[in-house]
């Protein structure tokens, strides 16, 4: 695993470090599938687009919500804890909507419900990337295990939607809300299995702080990586009912994986960034022109960039930082990538794209294509004119 200048610790594979990279793969699948679970049950009790829009960006916000008071539970309560009784809350706010059925909900409970989502899963990510898992291993092996631990949680991005595509074509939408819940309480199990010693709080804790919640030095690369994640939001926006698309997804993640190992190894700096960014415009160019003829390499296209960009930027935020503020720059790293999906897949609910249709003469789904490519531009642009070279003169290692 190639993680530029880094070097592989095979002891970091130990049975504690498998636990927390599998609870965060769960985790995170068990909110991507309630993303599709929220989505479908709004529509079949005859809200709008709008409505749904409004509960995906619902989400991205609530995902700061807690994050100010990160770093003075994990000091006040014992880490494990706080992150134990987030994943629970996580599991538990789409209880009420499964036990009735997906009867009697209203516009306002189901934006609630991702607010509140997004809340504790915002939480629960940034005590377990920020925290936990850095607890598991030695110095040497930290970027290594920040690495990994990433792509444990990148791959549920496909997988989540993929497994909630599937129950409820297969079985129903009730079979796939209650695997998104047991999935959540799995991933609380594997951290509870997990054992960490106590540690004394600092004295003078803050109960507002950045720390472990955003790195402000980081903001370029944040900006940088928002707008790229908004761009894959929308395609996984328009694509939320169709397996297929994620099956491939997932496959184009791997193939990033195996990239960055094999054919980016000694490569040059900027190179990742730049060919994931060109071939995301290609995979939507490819949509635009030759739709129907390419079911299965536009998601692998999508999958190889954003997984390329999203490991380069993760070890971009990893240099970026201070030692101490490892954990900050991960929890930076999570917000710009969940946060702009987020976003992103609310944008393809929204009026934007019957505007854009109204404006240029297009259908609403070629719309979301042009605004997609044009934001992938956009980055493409300040990536090479700004953040690259601004990262090379503010990296601390």
């Amino acid at each position: 695993m190639d993680t530029q200048n880094t070097l592989v610790h095979i002891r970091l594979w130990n049975k504690d470090f498998w636990f927390l990279a599998l609870a965060n793969t769960l985790l995170s699948m068990a909110v991507y599938m309630q993303a599709v679970v929220v989505v479908e049950m709004m529509r079949r009790a005859g809200m709008g687009e709008q409505d749904i829009a409004k509960a995906l960006g619902a989400y991205g916000l609530g995902l700061v919500l807690l994050g100010c008071f990160c770093s003075y539970m994990v000091q006040r309560y014992r880490r494990n804890h706080v992150c134990l009784l987030a994943i629970a809350a996580v599991a538990a706010w789409l209880l009420p909507v499964i036990l009735q059925g997906g009867q009697g909900i209203t516009r306002q409970w189901m934006i609630g419900i991702r607010l509140a989502t997004g809340a504790f899963f915002g939480l629960a990510q940034m005590v377990l990337t920020s925290t936990l898992v850095i607890d598991t291993c030695e110095a040497p092996q930290r970027t290594e295990a920040n690495y990994a631990a990433a792509w444990f949680g990148r791959f549920a991005v496909s997988l989540g939607p993929l497994t909630a595509v599937l129950l409820t074509t297969h079985f129903n939408l009730t079979t796939a809300s209650w695997v998104s819940v047991w999935l959540a309480l799995a991933a609380f199990v594997l951290v509870l299995l997990v054992p960490f010693p106590f540690r004394t709080p600092e004295d003078n804790v803050r109960l507002f702080s950045l720390d472990r919640f955003f790195l402000p030095q980081g903001w370029a690369l944040f900006v940088n990586l928002l707008i790229v994640s908004v761009v894959l939001g929308m395609l996984m926006g328009s694509e939320l009912t169709s397996s297929h698309f994620f099956a491939f997804l997932m496959l184009g993640f791997l193939l990033a994986l195996i990239a960055e190992k094999y054919v980016f190894v000694n490569a040059e700096l900027k190179s990742e960034t730049v060919s994931g960014l060109l071939l995301l415009g290609a995979a939507i160019l490819i949509l635009l022109l030759h739709r129907q003829s390419s079911p299965a390499t536009v998601p692998l296209l999508v999958g190889l960039a954003t997984g390329l960009i999203g490991s380069r930027f993760l070890l971009f935020f990893i240099k970026l930082s201070r030692h101490s503020k490892r954990g900050t720059s991960q929890s930076s790293f999570f917000l710009a990538w969940e946060m702009g999906v987020a976003f992103g897949m609310a944008v393809t609910f929204s009026d934007w794209p019957r505007q854009m249709a109204t404006c240029c003469g297009c259908s609403p789904y070629e719309g979301i294509l042009w605004t997609a490519l044009a934001l992938t531009v956009v980055a493409l642009l300040l990536y090479v004119s700004f953040t690259h070279r601004w990262y090379l003169n503010h990296k601390n290692r």
